[in-house]
């Protein structure tokens, strides 16, 4: 890693940094056993700031758990800040940038140890996270309060939620100068606009770059399971930076990682305190004792000795059948059986885990995951949980049960199919969406297995043209209704499913279906031709053949639905509707077991691979 060697360097050139995130002081603070374990981590911090004699302490967001700290929370937190971080020590850090600009409700708008009537041997900075950003009357972040008492150096708030611009604190140490940028918690989607949309905006100081080494601080989700549009690329960040604090995400890789495409670092330091019984929270924690040298670094982690133990472990049920011999008698008591063997290896193992620390918690937290895919494998998790009562921190949820999600294999994934979508744009006369998606899975090599392309259209055009909101549920679980109660006639074995469903959608005409949509209790604004439009969809045209008078409801006249919600009918609409249920649940009395098979088939659309899955999401 290309680190420079401060230690050889002059002190008076080196900036020290104590680099903390996701503090979460307040967490389960009224919990008899955890109460007091996020402020003694945070105690922890300041008295390792305090023994390495750094200059400052950059905190990554998430200072307090909640957004409104207890009093309890606020008045302990500025306890320690007042008790670790006031004293006749000289800061020798000199601002140059426009304080004001930078730090955000400062009495003076200036840096806490310029304030002479305040006596700082070490600034805290820091930016505010999801957990404490601005809320309630005011606008206020629990850091500000923070900040108009001089405790912290609050920056990197935003006010603008249409541009973000970020100016750097300017810093410098004898020859080392360093340019602190801080971006504060946003909604991960809104920022994401922005930075699609050229909205966010992060200056540079003006003298040369190769003279400032450029840091840093954000907290937003980093983990790319997250999902679409759900967390901020590292590549979104401007590539003139060194080195990037990430706050937010709770596992720790304190170690920084070479972003290759970007040629900076990335360092995620992971909270001081396990705030859920996931995997990432299981890891070992630790802070980070940063020294920077003009444009070089060298980042140390510290690991945090006051931990409360937390061991994690997950087993897959559906591996250890012929183990456990689960096949054969009562599967329930076997896992428990293994299930309270486990534990007990557990807390074992929780117990190397102990430093001697005079302050760390010895009741450890443990977790053990279970997935399973067969419900006769579980068993009462609570009234088992207890039996660890005194012996364990979180007596009430030792052990959790997670399903294992089926997903289709890549052999069943959909794909567009690009030629049918280059012929259905070529078609004359094709300018308008729904008209292109009936040409479209007309052509495709994946047509639709249950429902035919012109139902598929009229979705579309009510959705667009008309703002039904309810088109989508009506037309599916119409289609779903009537092929359930083509199934319950037929009642194929499981291997015959997929075939019949194929004879239904043969059986049925997409002309019959939509006619018996609109004289069904599944009204909406009603079909293209209906409506008077000009849409090239055949099916639409028979569908203004329909006898059923138009209905007026809550939401008024038909076609005129109030703001796209609500769903107009008549009495004798409601009364059809309640006669199809009828006849459904008389075909059903006797095999309803049945009927809830047929129905997930017809869901699904086909019938799933038993033998592959996905496991769910492990946070609490």
């Amino acid at each position: 890693m290309a680190e420079g060697d401060t230690a050889e360097q002059d002190a008076e050139n080196v900036i020290r940094i104590m680099v903390a995130t996701d503090n979460h002081l307040g967490y389960a603070e009224k919990d008899a056993v955890r109460g007091e374990d996020s402020f003694t981590a945070f105690e922890e911090i300041l008295e390792m700031a305090v023994a390495e004699d750094v200059d400052m302490i950059l905190l990554g967001g998430d200072l307090f758990h909640d957004a409104v700290p207890s009093q309890n929370a606020m008045h302990k937190c500025i306890e320690l800040l007042r008790r670790y971080t006031f004293g006749d020590k000289p800061v020798s850090l000199e601002i140059l940038s426009d304080q004001a600009a930078s730090f955000h409700n400062a009495v003076n708008q200036s840096v806490n140890y310029e304030d002479p009537n305040l006596n700082i041997a070490i600034p805290v900075f820091s930016i505010h996270g999801n957990h404490d950003d601005p809320s309630g009357f005011g606008r206020l972040s629990s850091l500000d309060l923070l900040s108009t008492t001089g405790l912290v150096n609050y920056f990197g708030r935003w006010t603008d939620l249409t541009k973000v611009e970020i100016s750097p604190i300017l810093i410098r140490k004898g020859e080392s100068k360093l340019g602190l940028y801080g971006l504060s918690h946003i909604h991960d989607a809104r920022l994401a606009r922005l930075f699609k949309d050229y909205q966010v905006v992060i200056n540079g100081p003006n003298e040369s770059d190769e003279e400032w080494f450029h840091l840093m601080v954000v907290h937003q989700n980093r983990a790319e399971n997250r999902g679409f549009k759900n967390y901020i690329p590292e590549e979104a960040l401007p590539s003139f930076l060194h080195l990037v604090i990430w706050g937010h995400e709770h596992d720790c890789r304190i170690d920084p990682e070479l972003n290759a495409l970007r040629d900076f670092y990335v360092s995620q330091p992971g909270s001081s305190v396990a705030t859920s019984l996931s995997e990432g929270e299981a890891k070992k924690k630790h802070v980070g004792l940063l020294e920077i040298y003009k444009t070089k670094f060298h980042l140390k982690p510290l690991p945090l000795q006051t931990v409360r133990p937390f061991v994690f472990d997950s087993i897959n049920l559906a591996e250890c059948v012929d183990k456990l011999n689960l096949g054969e008698g009562d599967a329930s008591t076997k896992v428990y059986n293994f299930a309270k063997e486990r534990v007990e290896a557990m807390i074992e193992h929780a117990k190397t885990m102990l430093t001697d620390h005079p302050k760390q918690p010895k009741l450890p937290l443990i977790r053990l995951r279970l997935l399973f895919n067969e419900e006769s494998h579980m068993f009462n998790t609570i009234r088992f949980s207890q039996m660890f009562g005194t012996r364990v921190a979180n007596p009430a949820d030792v052990v959790k049960f997670d399903r294992l999600k089926k997903f289709r294999g890549k052999s069943d994934k959909i794909s567009v199919d690009k030629e049918a979508m280059q012929r259905a744009m070529e078609v004359d006369n094709t300018n308008r969406v729904e008209q292109l998606v009936d040409k479209y899975f007309e052509q495709a090599n994946n047509p639709l297995k249950l429902m035919h392309s012109k139902a598929l259209a009229e979705v579309t055009y009510r959705m667009v043209d008309h703002s039904d909101n309810d088109a989508a549920d009506d037309i599916f679980g119409f289609y779903s209704q009537k092929a359930v109660e083509h199934l319950m006639e037929a009642l194929p074995d499981d291997d015959s499913i997929d075939e019949e469903l194929i004879k239904f959608r043969l059986h049925h005409s997409a002309d019959e279906m939509l006619k018996a949509l609109d004289s069904s209790g599944f009204k909406g604004v009603g079909s293209a031709a209906e409506n008077g439009e000009s849409l090239k969809i055949e099916t639409n045209a028979s569908m203004s053949t329909a006898e059923e008078p138009p209905s007026v409801g809550a939401g008024g006249a038909r076609g005129t639905r109030g703001r796209g919600r609500g769903r107009g009918r008549t009495a004798a609409n409601t009364a059809t509707t309640r006669d199809t249920t009828s006849r459904s649940n008389d075909t059903s009395t006797n095999s309803s077991g049945r009927q809830q098979t047929l129905l997930s088939a017809v869901s699904s659309g086909r019938k799933t691979n038993p033998n592959t899955y996905v496991i769910s999401d492990d946070s609490d």
